[in-house]
């Protein structure tokens, strides 16, 4: 018997060739066989994604329109629904496929790789950010400054423009160096780039339907996304948020302490400044042929004890505290602990630390020569042969490692990998290699590299971080404390992460550690672990109502005849995406916020103001959450089943329209954005006032 899975995957084939009555037929089959298991398949391996098709929906609207003749669940029902209202602006989103395809056949990859890269050079960073008071994320920034979309999103509207370029097989190396200089400086690339991003906008609507069961439905012209439940969306938006907010903070506090770890840390910046006076007249040129650009050429000699050191630089120690802080890992992990055959992370930032050098050198000629967005500044993106560019690695990192780099980050016109420009930043023409040199200095090449090996610190470990954490935190104030409680009772098997009494209650928590996600793909994994914590928590809280288990596990962990009967239960994640949700009723925390709730019972607020002078100035405001000096059992249960931080959080939170338009249709998701000041506000109503430094 053809099983459920296979009937799915021929479908997804015989929609593929356009086989309308064979798709009819798997369809009523996977449905008659059994519909859940068909609808969840449908969903799993994007089935009924029009975007999967190259936009075509014909066929999918005849399976859909079969839904009405058979009787299906509520379910089934609101899911289809959903994919219906989709597929009516799917002719929208075709018309604007194909009328970017036709112009593909023209436009020069160079030219709309040059309009991404610019945005990342730190002279654009310069003109775009004069002051900031309160973190404020990237992407707010960007919008606020100058696009509708940031430039995270237009380096992935690159990736799907250059994946459909590729596709129509318009590109070769005479390609590499034509440039548009008007059009440029126009932003007609930038521009086209955003309807990229159109067609990005409405893939990810297609997997919020399909992974995390958001609903679609059509108000006249007006097709609208909406989560199952807000708390879901805020508590997405919210991660994002306070990921961005973070990482602000973090770099603010190294620029505020730059005199003192100047001593200790020399600068990337300073060298490279000092190496353009010393070297600028033999390190650049300007050519005429193939078209006139400024082309470098370094001192190997001079830079190797730079470039070779195993040392730090003052930008590295940056990239290393977001390491630890979001990994939790330590220099010698970093340095000794290899995450792609034999190269650790350390070896990666030693590749950006060239290619940061590189981009500084050049900014300082494009600056003192005032050429920024000349026609010079747009034709001189760094285009090497192949064998230069892993010479230049090659003399560096040894040959080995050089090759291993240049494996690592190319993308090859004919690779059958999902294509990434912050991930796969060496973009290979036949035997030419253009570098970004924006992309490469700016992008979090560290966090790029682990999620495309797949390689996890902990996977060959028994000691997990974050319970390693909640240890380090949650034991001195327990009176009973496990980690990685094992469990057998009346044949239901199980384990705790992590165990404490507190005062009269018993706490519960299960740790799940994934990288910070930066596309829903990666996004579903957060979530997966967030529900298979939730199913571990689930069987324990069910089996805890049970008198004799209880005192069961209390002679297991050999202490007294009866543990407390008060249960509270909590999913500890590594990065900050879901917090303040709930699943299946167990509330979601981040480990460094439940941490610092823990030990210090405080939330502290900064405010910065950016001076152009090394002395960024911060405020420091602090409210305790804990109602009395030390942590009670009380303090912990509001924070984890009241909410009463993140109640804080959701209050500050105001629904908004993500809106993109296609003719005379929108399709628009429900979203919410963040207010700092409310968000102050709220803790001043709901606690205590304890310091402004």
């Amino acid at each position: 018997m053809t099983t459920i899975k296979q009937i799915a995957e021929k479908l997804k084939q015989a929609i593929s060739r356009r086989d309308q009555k064979l798709a009819l037929d798997l369809f009523r089959a996977g449905l008659q066989q059994s519909e859940a298991e068909f609808v969840g398949q449908l969903r799993k391996i994007g089935v009924l994604r029009c975007s999967n098709y190259d936009f075509q929906s014909q066929i999918l609207n005849s399976l859909i329109n079969e839904t009405e003749k058979t009787n299906i669940s509520q379910d089934s029902q609101v899911y289809f629904e959903s994919i219906k209202s989709l597929l009516s602006i799917s002719r929208n989103i075709q018309t604007l496929f194909k009328v970017l395809l036709k112009e593909v056949d023209y436009l020069e990859i160079k030219s709309y790789l040059v309009a991404v890269d610019s945005l990342f050079w730190p002279l654009y960073a310069r003109q775009a950010v004069d002051s900031l008071f309160w973190p404020l994320d990237g992407l707010q920034q960007d919008r606020a400054n100058r696009y509708s979309v940031c430039k995270e999103e237009l380096a992935s509207a690159f990736s799907l423009y250059l994946y459909h370029s590729h596709d129509k097989k318009v590109i070769d190396k005479s390609n590499i160096n034509k440039v548009n200089e008007k059009r440029l400086n126009d932003e007609y690339y930038l521009t086209k780039l955003e309807d990229f991003n159109k067609l990005i906008f409405f893939k990810e609507s297609e997997v919020l339907v399909d992974s995390f069961g958001y609903t679609v439905t059509q108000n006249d012209a007006k097709i609208i996304i909406k989560a199952p439940d807000p708390k879901f969306e805020m508590s997405r938006c919210l991660g994002y948020r306070r990921q961005s907010m973070q990482e602000i903070a973090n770099s603010f506090d190294s620029l505020s302490e730059l005199s003192e770890i100047t001593e200790k840390y020399p600068s990337i910046l300073e060298f490279s400044k000092t190496y353009y006076q010393k070297f600028k007249d033999s390190t650049f040129k300007i050519i005429d042929s193939p078209l006139k650009r400024i082309v470098m050429q370094f001192h190997p000699q001079s830079l190797s004890k730079f470039l070779d050191t195993n040392s730090l630089f003052l930008e590295e120690e940056m990239i290393l505290k977001q390491l630890e802080t979001n990994l939790f890992i330590d220099f010698q992990k970093v340095n000794e602990i290899p995450v792609s055959q034999s190269l650790s992370l350390f070896d990666i930032i030693k590749v950006q630390r060239l290619f940061a050098f590189m981009l500084f050198v050049l900014t300082e000629y494009i600056d003192s020569n005032n050429l920024f967005k000349s026609k010079l500044f747009w034709r001189s993106m760094p285009v090497l042969q192949a064998n230069e560019l892993k010479d230049l690695l090659a003399s560096f990192l040894g040959e080995q490692k050089a090759k291993e780099i240049f494996e690592l980050f190319t993308w090859r016109l004919e690779s059958k990998k999902i294509f990434d420009l912050q991930t796969y930043p060496f973009i290979n023409v036949e035997d030419w290699i253009l570098l970004p040199l924006g992309i490469l200095t700016n992008s979090d090449l560290c966090r790029n590299v682990l999620q495309s090996t797949k390689f996890r610190f902990d996977s060959e470990s028994f000691e997990d971080p974050i319970v390693l954490e909640m240890e380090r935190c949650l034991k001195p104030v327990s009176s009973i404390f496990e980690t990685n409680l094992k469990y057998s009772f009346k044949g239901i098997e199980g384990e705790v992460d992590v165990l404490a009494v507190v005062d009269n209650c018993l706490f519960v928590f299960e740790c799940k550690n994934s990288l910070h996600p930066c596309n829903l793909f990666e996004l579903r994994t957060t979530y997966d672990y967030i529900q298979k914590a939730a199913n571990q928590l689930t069987r324990f809280q069910d089996l805890w109502q049970q008198e004799p288990f209880r005192t069961y596990l209390a002679t297991k962990i050999k202490t007294q005849p009866h543990l407390p009967s008060q249960l509270c239960s909590c999913i500890v994640t590594g990065n900050r995406m879901f917090s303040g949700l709930r699943e299946e009723g167990h509330s979601v925390r981040p480990i460094r916020e439940l941490c610092y709730i823990i030990s210090k019972g405080e939330i502290l607020l900064k405010s910065y103001i950016y001076d152009k002078d090394p002395g960024n100035k911060s405020i420091l405001i602090k409210f305790k959450l804990w109602k009395e000096d030390q942590l009670k059992a009380e303090d912990l249960l509001g924070y984890i089943q009241e909410d009463s931080l993140h109640k804080c959080y959701f209050n500050s939170l105001s629904r908004i329209e993500e809106t993109i338009k296609l003719k005379n249709k929108s399709l628009v998701q429900e979203s919410y954005a963040f207010s700092p000041e409310r968000f102050l506000e709220q803790l001043v109503d709901n606690f205590r006032f304890t310091e402004n430094l």
